[in-house]
Order: structure tokens, then sequence, then C-alpha cells
């Protein structure tokens, strides 16, 4: 099974949050997840060529009204996104493990400090 993961820029002994990557998921019209779920370190070393992920537009995401922690990827409008982007995309979206979203994304839509949770 595929986990959630962070991407993390090390300066000067410290650990800075910058990305996450979300186990992909396109058979529901909104993909959610926590915070609060298990994360491991992704490291540099560790995107490679076969690993396939997309990025996710700060547009196609949103916030839960009920749960502060949680947020959704918005399926159907990411998938219009990548239409518009690449012309074969039909083809690459069966081929997606992850979706990459930016920290500095997820802390605008959930309007508190994201890096603080994930931060050492």
């Amino acid at each position: 099974m595929k986990k959630a993961s962070i991407y993390y820029d090390e300066i000067d002994g410290h650990l800075y949050p910058q990305w996450m990557l979300l186990p992909a998921d396109f058979t529901h019209s909104y993909c959610t997840y926590t915070l609060n779920m298990p994360y491991e370190r992704f490291f540099q070393e560790d995107f490679h060529e076969s690993l396939a992920f997309i990025t996710v537009p700060q547009g196609c995401l949103t916030r839960s009204s009920q749960q502060p922690t949680h947020y959704s990827i918005d399926i159907e409008q990411l998938k219009k996104d990548i239409l518009s982007r690449y012309s074969d995309s039909n083809q690459s979206l069966d081929t997606i493990q992850y979706f990459l979203v930016t920290i500095d994304d997820l802390e605008e839509i959930l309007q508190f400090n994201v890096r603080k949770i994930f931060s050492n």
C-alpha cells in the first residue's frame, strides 16, 4: 500500500517541510486527507523515474468546514487542469501513484501554520 510522505529541506540541521506526497485515488469526485494520518519522510533520492506523481494546483484543494485538519482534492477539477496542460493526460492518469501538494498551498487553504506540525 502506498504511504503518505513529506519531503523536507534540511537547513542548518533543521527540517522544513516543503511537499506532501499523497496516495492518488481517481475513483471518487473528491479525495480527502488529514494532517493527522501517518506520514513518513521522503528523501531526495526517493525521487526516481518510475515514481509517477502529479502536482496538485491550489485551485483543486478544498478544506473541510467541520474538521480543521482535513482537506480534499477536487478530482474532477484536477482532471480538467491536467487536460488543459497535457495532451496525453488520459493515458497518464492510470499511471499516477501520488499527488504532490506543496505545504505553502496547504497552509493557504487551511489558514494555519501546517509546517509547525511537521517541523522539528
